[in-house]
């Protein structure tokens, strides 16, 4: 796993019973939608924070910094038991006490490097934890009760490969215009189970964008491409966008990237030279290997949305589970809808 990019960051034994104990007091609280949930994992992280040896506080300001696009979080406690013989359903898993477990460590974890939990009213019914499973077909082995030859939903919780991407919405990545809030600053991944050691790949973007060059990057801050809607979007709500840059300034980190291998294409009226840039762009990304990251309930993988494409191949086991949340840096100016649990204007 090594790469400039990315890092890993090691908890030491009694760092994990630390990080354990109070993961399992937020889940006790109803995990991170509960009132006051934020508040208190903010609390645990400052505690835990001080316990943390230069080296391990060096790697999470990096990431605070944006300067890495990954850190994976190593050596922590796991939910006990083997995978079952067939993924339960979404409404069960949603009250599952070890998937509201996994999902306030990652809170916690979002709290060290001083990011924030929150979801888009838009996506995932306005609730910040999603489960990440093929809940909806397509995947290398059919559902119990799937349609054969049905086409499978362009979402993460479809069984289909999923390309490099960064997380939607596409409009803005640190300040809300035009009544979007800017795209995740972060998202957070762990496993509940994943049996078959199936990755998750990031493929890092400042190598990428160093060989497209000046002019070719400068084309893609350009409002030259359009975007379709996602499909993990609320029924009636969520659209397309057109001409929208890929490529923005941010002074807190270099730059941010918006893009989706399967959702982005060239605005009728682009010039020429972003035309190129976006061939350029995608020839640079189909030529670059990508990380892969295994994730399993011991660990979690923190990826700068603004920095990396993540995205990974079709499922061969359907008991594959993985425990979501968004982040927002310091400097995302969302627009927010409500503050406790944090809820934004997608």
């Amino acid at each position: 796993m090594e790469h400039s990019e990315t890092a890993c960051l090691q908890f030491t034994p009694s760092q994990a019973q630390m990080l354990d104990h109070a993961s399992q007091g937020l889940a006790n609280m109803g995990g991170p939608q509960a009132k006051g949930a934020a508040q208190q994992a903010r609390a645990h992280a400052h505690r835990l924070s001080a316990t943390l040896a230069p080296p391990q506080q060096s790697l999470l300001q990096r990431f605070a910094q944006g300067s890495l696009s990954a850190l994976l979080f190593s050596r922590m406690r796991a939910p006990a038991g083997a995978p079952p013989e067939h993924l339960p359903s979404l409404a069960t898993l949603e009250h599952d006490s070890d998937c509201l477990y996994l999902a306030a460590r990652n809170q916690l974890l979002l709290a060290l490097t001083d990011y924030r939990a929150f979801a888009f009213d838009i996506d995932n019914n306005g609730k910040l934890v999603r489960l990440v499973a093929n809940f909806k077909g397509g995947g290398h082995a059919p559902l119990a009760g799937e349609v054969p030859l049905q086409p499978a939903e362009l979402s993460s919780h479809s069984g289909l490969p999923l390309g490099p991407h960064t997380e939607a919405p596409y409009n803005c990545s640190v300040q809300a215009c035009h009544g979007h809030s800017p795209a995740p600053s972060a998202l957070i991944l762990t496993a509940r189970w994943n049996p078959a050691g199936e990755p998750t790949q990031i493929i890092p973007l400042p190598a990428i964008i160093e060989r497209l060059g000046g002019l070719h990057a400068l084309a893609l801050t350009s409002p030259s491409f359009d975007f379709t809607r996602s499909d993990c979007f609320v029924h009636g709500q969520g659209a397309a966008g057109n001409a929208i840059a890929m490529l923005q300034y941010n002074p807190h980190g270099g730059f941010s990237m918006r893009y989706n291998a399967y959702r982005f294409s060239l605005n009728e009226r682009a010039c020429a030279a972003a035309g190129r840039a976006f061939e350029t762009f995608q020839a640079l990304l189909r030529n670059t290997p990508p990380i892969p990251f295994v994730l399993q309930a011991d660990n979690a993988l923190l990826i700068n949305n603004c920095r990396a494409l993540h995205g990974r191949d079709i499922l061969r086991d359907n008991r594959r589970l993985l425990v979501r949340l968004f982040g927002y840096s310091p400097f995302a100016r969302p627009s927010v809808l409500n503050d406790d649990p944090l809820l934004v204007r997608g």
